[in-house]
């Protein structure tokens, strides 16, 4: 269930993530209006994972039922702000029961400002724990048992995304492009743009590579749904196995390979052979291959991992500006500003590898 953007020309309150009793009060009037009047919210529990949109965990009651849910709003000062929560929610919706992809069920969103100050959505709350890549000696996250499990679970729902039947259900829905030819060069484009927009500095080897990038563009094989985010980090974890794909803000239309890079950069693995911690590469390959069964272009793959990395310096950019120049209050934005040196050291290294 959505709701329509509202024509009332009052103001629209002014979205503060720490004042919880505000975020509630707001919560329970809106679920009084499209639920039932009845309804009743309990304490907000905000989760500090996450580094995009601000989420709140709580136990709606209703009809002497209780359930337990997320209410996820986009800051409008945040790093990927101003946020729409209609892509991803409708993504979520469409990839709900039935797609191969595990991700929690939707009730409401809405891009409308006039609730919280900022876009929205609700979901279910889906049990388990969110891995990190990011490990205190840089090595392995998973043991040789839970790699194989996790790995399979993992990659399998990846190749189900990139093989979802989007065509009269997502078209018009997300971003991105349907023509082969564009895919690379959208992209290009927008995290280009995003460079520009967020920093007035100039980093050489950000420019150059984005000329790199435009001279050796690939042609995608098809168009696909692209997650923009599939790594470890973005998955929970229950009992040994992925319960939910999470973070969606960066879907779209586009080469799926885009996704297989993105899961290959060193940022998700550190000093570990494993891509996210999973799959050797050759073995990440061969088991996509025949998951998709597509055939597989490891020089595009190599391609995407250098842009993937272009792309996560970008948004490094992206974490600096939205505190130092949106007064978003979260010092892991500024953390994220001091690693922009090694972001760049790590984008040579990967354009070396796919010249």
């Amino acid at each position: 269930m959505s709701t329509a953007p509202s024509s009332k020309a009052a103001a629209a309150p002014s979205f503060d993530p720490f004042d919880l009793d505000a975020v509630r009060n707001s919560l329970v009037t809106y679920l009084r209006s499209v639920s039932d009047p009845t309804v009743e919210v309990g304490a907000l529990k905000r989760y500090t994972v996450g580094f995009s949109w601000v989420t709140y965990g709580f136990c709606m009651r209703r009809g002497g039922v209780e359930q337990n849910l997320i209410l996820r709003i986009g800051p409008p000062n945040g790093i990927f702000g101003p946020y729409r929560a209609s892509p991803e929610s409708i993504t979520m919706q469409h990839l709900a029961g039935g797609s191969g992809v595990p991700v929690p069920k939707v009730y409401w969103f809405s891009d409308d400002p006039d609730t919280f100050g900022a876009p929205f959505f609700i979901s279910d709350l889906v049990a388990g724990d969110v891995p990190i890549p990011w490990t205190a000696d840089g090595g392995e996250a998973f043991d040789a048992a839970t790699r194989e499990v996790v790995g399979g679970q993992f990659l399998g729902a990846l190749a189900a995304l990139h093989n979802f039947g989007w065509r009269g259900r997502l078209d018009g829905v997300i971003d991105g492009v349907t023509d082969v030819d564009q895919a690379a060069n959208a992209q290009i484009d927008y995290w280009v743009g995003k460079m520009h927009e967020w920093s007035a500095r100039r980093f050489p080897m950000l420019e150059w590579a984005a000329i790199w990038f435009r001279a050796n563009a690939p042609r995608t094989s098809r168009i696909s749904v692209v997650h923009g985010d599939y790594r470890i980090g973005n998955f929970l974890l229950d009992q040994g196995r992925i319960s939910a794909i999470l973070d969606w803000e960066l879907v779209h239309l586009g080469d799926p390979l885009e996704d297989l890079g993105w899961v290959c950069l060193q940022a998700w693995r550190g000093r570990s052979p494993n891509m996210c911690h999973l799959f050797p590469r050759e073995a990440l390959y061969e088991r996509y291959e025949t998951l998709t069964g597509q055939p597989l272009n490891q020089a595009a793959v190599r391609y995407w991992e250098a842009f993937g990395t272009f792309k996560l310096a970008v948004m490094h950019l992206g974490a600096t500006h939205c505190y130092e120049a949106r007064g978003f209050n979260d010092l892991r934005m500024a953390g994220m500003g001091a690693q922009i040196p090694r972001m760049l050291l790590q984008l040579e290294t990967a354009l070396e590898r796919a010249a």
